[in-house]
C-alpha cells in the first residue's frame, strides 16, 4: 500500500466531526443533477458510492473506519474517494481528492457531493479541508 494511502488512512481514523461554523455561501451550489469525480459519474451521491464500487478504475481500500469507505485509482494513485457510510450524519456522501501535477508541484483538488442536512454536509465538508491541510502539511515537510 502507497505511504499515501496510509496517511490519508491514518488522517481519516484521526478525524472527527466538526463543530465549527457552517460553510460560507457560495462555496457549494444545489445539487441538481449527476455529479462526476474521480473519473465516475452518478445521479447522485448515492449513486456515485454504487458506481466506485463497480468501477475497474477504482479499488476499494480498507481503512479502519466506522465513518467511511475509501477508494483509490490511478497508477500512481491519482484519486482518492472516501464515502460515507449510513451512521455518519452526512450520509450519503462521496468526495474526492484528486492528486495532480503542475508546474512541477504536487497539487490536489476536491470535490464533493452529499445529499444530507446541508448542516451535516458543511461539518464534513470543513472536516475535509482540515484532513486536505493536514496532508498539504505532511507534503510540503517531506513526510510522504
Amino acid at each position: 500500500m502507497s505511504r499515501l494511502v496510509l496517511a490519508v488512512a491514518g488522517l481519516l481514523v484521526a478525524a472527527s466531526p466538526s463543530s465549527g461554523q457552517s460553510v460560507p455561501e457560495g462555496i457549494h451550489s444545489l445539487a441538481n443533477g449527476p455529479a462526476a469525480m474521480c473519473g465516475i459519474v452518478g445521479a447522485d451521491a448515492a449513486d456515485l458510492l454504487a458506481t466506485a464500487r463497480r468501477s475497474s478504475g477504482l479499488r476499494a481500500v480498507p481503512i479502519p473506519s466506522d465513518r467511511f469507505e475509501m477508494f483509490e485509482g490511478g497508477e500512481p494513485v491519482r484519486y482518492q474517494l472516501v464515502a460515507t457510510l449510513p451512521t455518519e450524519p452526512a450520509h450519503p456522501a462521496v468526495s474526492c481528492r484528486e492528486l495532480y501535477e503542475e508546474g512541477g508541484a504536487l497539487r490536489m483538488k476536491r470535490s464533493m457531493r452529499c445529499d444530507a442536512d446541508r448542516a451535516d454536509c458543511d461539518a464534513l465538508f470543513q472536516e475535509f479541508q482540515a484532513l486536505d491541510a493536514e496532508f498539504t502539511s505532511a507534503i510540503r515537510g517531506g513526510g510522504l
